[in-house]
This record gives structure tokens, C-alpha cells and sequence, in this order.
């Protein structure tokens, strides 16, 4: 058994009903009207939707069957898909952005390039050691773990400068958000939304 479609004469989804799994199609659905009159009554059918027996396609927010197409179709008004479609994007932007930031970048802050981990963990570390090397003279140096060659002893100018790159990392892909963020809002289609990428 699989799941069929029932559909109003408009091609909008009402329900749903199980079906065999060999059935393929479209196939009218009628209800019998009140007869009229009493010498001889006769059954009236009105038609009243369709069963649709052929799958809903993904990415359809509001599937609407095309009697002429005979084909789902989307049947949400443009300008609501273009709002749903830009709230999704900008979510994905979002998502996206925040991985990044708290993914990895490199900093030459020792002479040669090393990769650092800046995770919401690795920033507040960053932080409270930039902050006590300001508050203690004596503080002058100080190991921090690399991605790529483990723990390496930093001097208070070294890590002011790992401090400085870990800071320019997020300040870059925030603002890298915020030029697709501007794109995003000033797009005039769904087409134009989907081709933003991060």
C-alpha cells in the first residue's frame, strides 16, 4: 500500500488515503446529489476533486496539482515563497557562518604559519589570556595548542598577534555575512535567493 493524494478542484491537497501500490494516476473523485423530483428518480453525480496517485516532488512548500501541466506544481503566491525562501537562506547563511567562525584559522604569529582552533571554548580562552597578560607585567609569555604542531610556547607579543588574527578571522566572516545578508534582503526571486551562496 502507498499513500494517494485527494485533491479539491482547485488541485490543493484535502487528505489523504491509502492506496495499492500498483495505482498510478489521476482519477476523479464524485459525490450523489439529492434526486429531483418523484416520478422517476435518478442519481445525480457532482464532482467534487480527484485522487492523485503520483508523488509530491521535494521543495514544494505548497503543492497544488496542474490539470494542464499534469504535474505538482508550487501553488504558494511568489511573493510568500520569496519570504519563506529568504528566511531559509538566511538561516543557512547563519549556520554557516557560525561554523566557520568556530572552525579554524592560521596565524604567522610565531614567524610560520600554524592553524588554531576558535571554537566558543578556544574564544573565551583567548580572551581571559589577553586579559590577564594586561593586567600581569610578569605574564610574558604563554603555550597554546595548534591544530597542526601541538603546543607552542608564545611570548606576550606573539599571542597579542595570534590574539589579533583569531579576532580579524571572525570579524571577516561576520562581515562576509553581512554583505550576503544585504544580497539576501535585495533579491526579487526565488531564483535570485537560491544562487547566494556561502
Amino acid at each position: 500500500m502507498k499513500e494517494s493524494l485527494i485533491i479539491d478542484l482547485n488541485g490543493f491537497i484535502t487528505d489523504v488515503i491509502l492506496v495499492d501500490d500498483n495505482v498510478s494516476g489521476v482519477f476523479p473523485l464524485y459525490r450523489e446529489l439529492p434526486a429531483r423530483g418523484t416520478e422517476q428518480p435518478q442519481k445525480a453525480v457532482e464532482l467534487i476533486g480527484y485522487t492523485i496517485a503520483v508523488p509530491v516532488p521535494e521543495g514544494l512548500h505548497l503543492p497544488k496539482w496542474d490539470f494542464t501541466q499534469e504535474q505538482w506544481v508550487e501553488g504558494k503566491p511568489a511573493d510568500e515563497l520569496l519570504v519563506l525562501q529568504k528566511a531559509s537562506k538566511l538561516a543557512e547563511l547563519k549556520r554557516l557562518c557560525t561554523e566557520a567562525i568556530e572552525g579554524t584559522f592560521t596565524s604567522s604569529a610565531l614567524g610560520e604559519e600554524h592553524v588554531y582552533s576558535f571554537d566558543t571554548e578556544a574564544q573565551l580562552n583567548f580572551q581571559s589570556t589577553k586579559e590577564l597578560m594586561n593586567m600581569h607585567p610578569n605574564f610574558t609569555q604563554t603555550s597554546w595548542k595548534t591544530r597542526d604542531a601541538g603546543v607552542l610556547m608564545h611570548t606576550k607579543e606573539q599571542f597579542t598577534r595570534l590574539w589579533l588574527d583569531g579576532q580579524m578571522h571572525k570579524t571577516n566572516l561576520i562581515e562576509k555575512f553581512r554583505r550576503l545578508e544585504t544580497e539576501v534582503e535585495q533579491a526579487i526571486s526565488v531564483d535570485a535567493v537560491n544562487s547566494i551562496r556561502w
